[in-house]
């Protein structure tokens, strides 16, 4: 993942929170344009801001790094199915997917 993807993904988790960059740039203690200025690139993000960031929009880190942040979810709840079955209903749902 490069750094355009992570300040994209940035912009994504502050609008799945419903914040405005203003009022995430206050809620993780930084000035009313720091958000704005990250997710232009204007502001190196250092990890802890990303970690803030994270915690106050209550965004998961796994879900963040995961390669589709949008369906998480489902891919969570569908391992999570998965990882139940006896392996070999686990190799028929494969045989069967394909």
């Amino acid at each position: 993942m490069d750094m355009k993807e992570v300040l994209h993904r940035i912009g994504y988790v502050r609008n799945n929170a419903n914040l405005s960059a203003r009022e995430l740039s206050f809620r993780i203690g930084m000035s009313s344009q720091y958000i704005a200025q990250v997710e232009s690139g204007r502001i190196v993000l250092t990890v802890e801001k990303l970690l803030k960031i994270l915690e106050v929009c209550n965004f998961p880190l796994e879900r963040f790094f995961a390669v589709n942040i949008q369906d998480w979810n489902l891919d969570t709840g569908l391992y999570r199915i998965f990882e139940k079955l006896t392996t070999d209903k686990k190799h028929n749902l494969v045989e069967l997917l394909k």
